[in-house]
């Protein structure tokens, strides 16, 4: 494509529930950031927008959400309902070349993301969907394939938080998904007829994640071969064919890269030690490493992460970092910060000293 995007020609859908800070700093960073764009927010009715900047406002009757009921220390939500709902309708009103989504509760830092948009241009044939690839977030994107843990084996799960592309490609992926009926998908798992499977999400019961419905239910319009009932439906053949679509149709990029972050999570703005799973997610150098694997066998990484490179080591490295963040982390309770004092840091130190000599000795 190979022309410059400027913000006259973009659409940013921003949907989702009103946050009195987060909400405002989002729509201000979008103002800051791409000034002549037109800002469609799409939150539910009777909400309060006083103060807040956008151009058109779609006001949702709001669906309401299924509580997971295995969570006893916490109330938890699946809100796919209102996610599709407030997405699909203020992408209906999205009428520029292209399209930038965004939830409520994401900032825009800076627009590295629209330098990057005509990085990846090679494509096979095989499962090219979209007329250009769409941007997208590495957290909390999934791999399909994960040889040290099966499962984390969740096929065509590409994060939610935002997207950018071409605005027929990205109401292509995200228009797919219609509204799911509840407390059904929600419950799948606790229904008698699907009691002898066995979700890959733990103590949820959801048929799919939200981040994996969308996707899928996106390439399972579009190509017959691609059918599964349920998250529990893990197969090296499907597992394959989403390797491949997600190589094929997304550019999977990390804050440095996008400059978008969440402002609910302050992780997000440095993804290595961004959660205990975060080998299990796409990176900005393993998506170099798949777009030449299935796309462009002389590509040439750019990307270097000692972290995902070795993941023994990865794995120690990150073990470590979680107990010393949860130690000076102001939220965390004192109990926490004490049993990790006394004991986490402890332990994943002594088993993290060896990986320091290790990583020292391949240096010289």
């Amino acid at each position: 494509m190979e022309e410059k995007i400027t913000s006259r020609d973009i659409s940013v859908v921003v949907q989702g529930p009103i946050h009195k800070t987060r909400t405002k700093k989002c729509l201000q960073s979008i103002r800051k950031n791409l000034p002549e764009a037109e800002i469609i927010l799409s939150t539910w009715q009777n909400s309060s927008v006083n103060g807040m900047d956008f151009d058109i406002l779609v006001a949702n009757e709001d669906p309401g959400a299924v509580q997971q009921k295995k969570f006893t220390n916490k109330k938890l939500y699946n809100n796919m309902n209102r996610m599709i709902l407030s997405t699909n309708n203020g992408l209906l009103k999205a009428k520029r070349k292209y399209t930038l989504k965004l939830r409520t509760d994401c900032c825009i830092d800076n627009t590295n993301f629209l330098k990057m948009f005509d990085s990846f241009p090679c494509r096979s044939e095989n499962y090219k969907l979209f007329e250009h690839r769409i941007i997208a977030s590495t957290l909390f994107s999934k791999f399909a394939v994960n040889e040290h843990n099966i499962k984390t084996e969740i096929p065509f799960h590409v994060s939610d938080w935002w997207f950018f592309g071409l605005t027929s490609d990205v109401k292509k992926l995200l228009l797919s998904s219609d509204i799911v009926e509840e407390p059904y998908f929600s419950n799948y798992f606790e229904y008698p007829k699907n009691s002898s499977k066995k979700s890959v999400f733990k103590k949820f019961d959801w048929r799919f994640a939200p981040e994996q419905y969308l996707a899928y239910s996106c390439f399972s319009k579009y190509y017959e071969d691609i059918k599964i009932e349920d998250c529990s439906e893990i197969s090296e053949d499907i597992n394959k064919k989403s390797q491949l679509c997600l190589a094929n149709n997304f550019i999977f990029l990390e804050y440095k890269q996008s400059g978008i972050h969440n402002l609910k999570y302050k992780s997000s703005k440095y993804e290595p030690f961004s959660g205990d799973q975060y080998l299990d997610l796409y990176a900005f150098y393993n998506f170099e490493l798949e777009y030449k694997k299935y796309c462009d066998s002389s590509y040439i990484p750019t990307a270097k992460n000692i972290i995902l490179s070795n993941r023994d080591i990865g794995y120690r490295i990150l073990r470590f970092y979680k107990h010393l963040y949860k130690l000076f982390d102001p939220e965390a309770p004192l109990q926490v910060k004490i049993e990790q004092f006394f004991i986490g840091i402890p332990v994943s130190g002594i088993t993290l000293i060896p990986t320091l000599f290790k990583i020292l000795k391949e240096k010289r």
